[in-house]
């Protein structure tokens, strides 16, 4: 198709960032260079925006962003919600199996127009616990007390952490929500 232009995207992890959780000075004067003479680059991402932001700081990107696995596409500059993909009703029966199985993960939700992270620490394992207290600060974490206010909001991203043995069951349920 006459004038039509390739999008380049990118994962993150283990593609553009380096071992240490960061772009090359290399890797961002090449794209940085790129992007000014008209070439479109974006990346997609498990992250967050607030965590995607952080590890590419120093590249000029300005196309949308793919981030929380597709669950989102986030303008990079504005941060306007372009597209949000929520978790339909059938999420609840999921995660009420996980909390019959003693499983309590982080759970990403819109709650009140705000985006948390939201999670039960007394009824985390070890691996969550460690996420949690790495995210002090952050103003998206949210504790809560009960899974009924672990499950508020528009639900968008589960995270469980924990023994793989006890978690390969779900594993595969998880996958098929829509």
């Amino acid at each position: 198709m006459k004038g039509s232009k390739t999008l380049y995207v990118s994962d993150l992890d283990g593609t553009l960032l380096r071992r240490d959780q960061t772009v090359s000075p290399f890797t961002a004067e090449t794209i940085n260079t790129l992007t000014a003479r008209g070439m479109l680059f974006s990346y997609a991402t498990a992250r967050s925006l607030v965590t995607a932001k952080t590890v590419t700081k120093g590249l000029n990107t300005h196309f949308p962003l793919i981030i929380y696995n597709g669950a989102f596409v986030r303008d990079n500059v504005t941060e306007e919600i372009l597209l949000a993909n929520y978790f339909d009703a059938s999420v609840y029966a999921v995660l009420d199996e996980l909390f019959k199985a003693n499983i309590y993960p982080i759970v990403y939700a819109n709650v009140d127009g705000r985006e948390h992270f939201s999670f039960i620490y007394e009824k985390c394992t070890l691996g969550l616990k460690d996420f949690a207290d790495t995210r002090v600060n952050d103003p998206r974490t949210r504790e809560v007390y009960t899974t009924e206010e672990l499950t508020r909001g528009d639900l968008f991203y589960i995270t469980c952490i924990g023994d793989p043995q006890k978690l390969a069951p779900f594993r595969a349920i998880l996958r098929k929500i829509p």
